[in-house]
């Protein structure tokens, strides 16, 4: 038996939590556990490593908060055993919609959503993510995961959930196989100095102006370029740092770019300098690639995570200029570069596509006994896959 499975993404191809739910579509595909569908309020196109039996459904809309007929709609009509959710916002969507598809009963299918950042720091960053509300109706959802233990606990703690309605899956990431292209900017030509990479959407708790500052202590010292990708509200700030500090030819701000593993696999070491992260899932990228990765020790214990306690990475304590560009001099070191780089490429192998998709098909067998859902394999389907009337 296959499971039926939704999963609602802002975007199949960009942003960092339609890359999540394409990778783990991906995983799920290999395993062969589940029919999947990524059902999306974007309009971006599906990426070309996606296999052709992860379908595609296009909600029609340009934002989650308009996505509500058309997701009841769609659990009326598809019926997926299982619709998941992901960001707080979109949770609450979810969760109202799976309640209007089964009134009247409709929809019999279970709603899990995924929570991948401590809700006390989400609620912080992003007004529409309120905590109060999450508090009051996440316990009424079948299941919810997230992609690192401290977000986990967190969850359990603030919601009142059961534990064992939750699960760890962590966000997967593929091994890097795209072809190198020519070096998407003039510093990473080979022969020139090395150049640290950052990628973020710019936010204050991304911290660029402690790598600023970290990487400016570096230059006192050491020939090196700073390449920061991305686009948010504090880049005109990181620019004005960079220029205060005489930086202006040595570090950029890059803006925004479609493939930033393109940077990472000609960069001499990614540098994540955040306060809060749920899991970090730019440092996975980086170490598909190869890059060695320097990472602060964030809030929402991603970073711990994926470094596994800096085994894997190097892991420095949060806001600390000084560890920072410690740590960022160490690793101009040939030799110190390439163990880090060999571990973090180990690391990535344990969160593979496949492993984490079997994490939660694992999950939803067991705990939402999915085993005694109406789907089975010699239930009558049209030609669409939906269930035969």
């Amino acid at each position: 038996m296959t499971i039926r499975l939704t999963l609602l993404v802002d975007s199949p191809s960009k942003r960092a939590h339609g890359n999540a739910g394409s990778r783990l579509a991906l995983g799920l595909a290999q395993t062969g556990r589940a029919e999947t569908t990524l059902v999306c309020y974007g309009a971006d196109p599906a990426p070309t490593w996606l296999p052709p039996e992860v379908r595609i459904h296009r909600l029609g809309v340009d934002r989650v908060s308009r996505s509500l007929p058309s997701l009841v709609r769609y659990l009326r009509t598809q019926k997926p055993d299982v619709l998941i959710t992901r960001q707080v916002h979109a949770n609450f969507v979810g969760l109202a919609a799976s309640w209007l598809a089964r009134v009247p009963p409709r929809w019999q299918g279970k709603i899990v959503l995924v929570q991948d950042h401590p809700i006390e720091l989400s609620h912080a960053s992003n007004w529409r993510d309120n905590k109060w509300l999450a508090k009051l109706s996440y316990r009424f959802a079948d299941g919810l995961i997230s992609p690192s233990p401290t977000v986990l606990e967190n969850v359990i703690r603030w919601c009142g959930l059961d534990p064992s309605s939750t699960a760890l899956v962590p966000n997967p990431i593929p091994k890097f196989s795209a072809t190198l292209a020519s070096p998407p900017h003039p510093w990473l030509r080979d022969g020139g100095p090395p150049v640290f990479v950052n990628t973020s959407n710019m936010t204050p708790w991304k911290r660029l102006d402690l790598l600023i500052d970290a990487f400016a202590d570096l230059r006192q010292r050491h020939d090196a370029r700073l390449l920061i990708l991305g686009e948010g509200a504090e880049r005109s700030r990181a620019d004005e740092q960079i220029r205060q500090l005489g930086l202006s030819a040595h570090a950029e701000t890059v803006g925004w770019v479609d493939d930033p593993l393109q940077f990472a696999a000609r960069a001499w070491a990614f540098v994540l300098s955040s306060d809060e992260e749920g899991f970090a899932q730019v440092l996975t990228e980086a170490m598909s690639t190869g890059c060695p990765v320097i990472t602060t020790d964030a809030q929402g214990g991603g970073p711990r995570f994926v470094t596994d306690d800096g085994r894997y990475g190097w892991l420095v304590p949060r806001a600390d200029r000084a560890k920072l560009a410690e740590a960022m001099v160490r690793m101009l070191q040939p030799e110190v570069r390439a163990q880090y780089s060999e571990l973090g490429q180990q690391r990535t192998d344990a969160l593979s596509p496949e492993t984490s998709a079997n994490a939660l098909v694992d999950f939803l067998s067991g705990h939402l006994g999915l085993d005694n859902l109406v789907l089975r394999s010699n239930v009558p389907r049209d030609a669409d896959g939906r269930l035969a009337p």
